[in-house]
C-alpha cells in the first residue's frame, strides 16, 4: 500500500513540473514574440516615418535618410528655409540623393516670423556677424562689403562688380558677368545710387585702358623695318600677335608647319581668305 501511494505521489509531482516547464516556456516564449513585434513595429514606424528638411536633426536625417551621412545632414541644415524638396540642390546635396530620399521627405514652411527674422538678419549683418548698412549701393559700396554681406558674392564676384561699375539697375548685373541666381539671391540686399564722378572715372579708365591694349596688340604684330613673321619658326606669341590669330589658331598654325608659301596657311582650320587678307602683308615663310 505505501508503495503504491509513493509511485503516485511521484508520478503528481513529474507532471506538475511538466506543467510548469511547459508554462515558462510558453511565457517566454510569447515575451519573445511580442519584442520582435514591437522592434518590427518600431522599424516599421521608422522607415514609414516623413521628416520635415526645416525642422529634423541631424541626427534624424543621417540615420534615416538613404545617402545622407554628417556631412549631408549639415549641409541640409546649413541650406535652410526650404520651399520644396528641390531646394536641396542648393545646399550642395547631389541630384541622385535628392531623388532617393524624396518619397521620405516633406518640407512644411518656416513660421513667417522665423523667415522675416532670416531674411532680416541676412540683409543686416555681414558673414562676420557684425552689423551692417543694409542695403548696399551698387555703385558705392567696397569690395569687402559685397563679399562680407551679399549671399554668393565673394571676393572675385565683388571685383566683377566693381569693375561694372556704374549700374542704372539691379538687373545690370548680368552685364558683369553675375549670373541670375546670384542676382535675385541678392536683390533685396541692395541698391542703385546715382553714380558719381568717381564711379565712373574708373569705368572710363578701365574702357581707355582695354582700348590702348588693342592698339599696342596691332601695332606688335605690324612689321617694323621689314621684319615679318616667319610661319615656320615664329613662336607662338608672335603667331597669336598676328591680327585675327588668337592662341588656338596659333597652335594649329605650329602643327600643320611647314609651309612652302604663305597661301598655305588658309591649310589650316579656321584660317581663310578674311583672315589671310589681314596677315598676308606680315608673314613670310623663308
Amino acid at each position: 500500500m505505501r508503495t503504491h501511494c509513493v509511485t503516485r505521489w511521484a508520478t503528481a509531482l513529474t507532471l506538475g513540473i511538466a506543467v510548469t516547464l511547459g508554462a515558462g516556456s510558453a511565457a517566454r516564449g510569447q515575451a519573445t514574440s511580442k519584442a520582435t513585434d514591437t522592434a518590427k513595429a518600431k522599424a516599421t514606424a521608422k522607415a514609414k516615418a516623413v521628416l520635415d528638411l526645416n525642422k529634423a536633426s541631424e541626427e534624424e536625417l543621417s540615420d534615416n535618410l538613404p545617402g545622407v551621412g554628417p556631412a549631408t545632414a549639415k549641409k541640409i541644415i546649413a541650406g535652410r528655409p526650404y520651399t520644396t524638396v528641390d531646394d536641396l540642390a542648393k545646399a550642395g546635396v547631389p541630384a541622385k540623393t535628392i531623388e532617393a530620399i524624396r518619397s521620405q521627405v516633406t518640407v512644411e514652411p518656416p513660421p513667417a516670423a522665423a523667415a522675416k527674422a532670416k531674411t532680416t538678419a541676412k540683409a543686416t549683418t555681414n558673414k562676420k556677424g557684425t552689423e551692417a548698412k543694409a542695403p548696399l549701393d551698387l555703385n558705392k559700396a567696397s569690395a569687402e562689403e559685397l563679399a562680407e554681406t551679399l549671399p554668393g558674392v565673394g571676393p572675385a564676384t565683388a571685383k566683377k562688380i566693381i569693375d561694372g561699375r556704374p549700374y542704372s539697375s539691379v538687373d545690370d548685373l548680368a552685364k558683369a558677368g553675375i549670373s541670375a541666381k546670384i542676382i535675385d539671391g541678392v536683390r533685396p540686399m541692395v541698391t542703385v545710387g546715382a553714380a558719381t564722378a568717381a564711379t565712373e572715372k574708373p569705368a572710363a579708365e578701365s574702357k581707355t585702358a582695354s582700348a590702348k591694349a588693342k592698339t599696342a596688340k596691332v601695332a606688335a604684330a605690324k612689321p617694323g623695318a621689314g621684319k615679318l613673321v616667319n610661319l615656320n619658326t615664329a613662336a607662338k606669341e608672335e603667331l597669336d600677335s598676328l591680327p585675327g590669330i588668337g592662341p588656338i589658331k596659333a597652335q594649329a598654325i605650329i602643327e600643320a608647319r611647314p609651309f612652302k608659301t604663305i597661301d598655305d596657311v588658309m591649310k589650316v582650320k579656321g584660317i581663310k581668305e578674311g583672315e589671310f587678307s589681314k596677315i598676308k602683308d606680315l608673314i613670310t615663310v623663308q
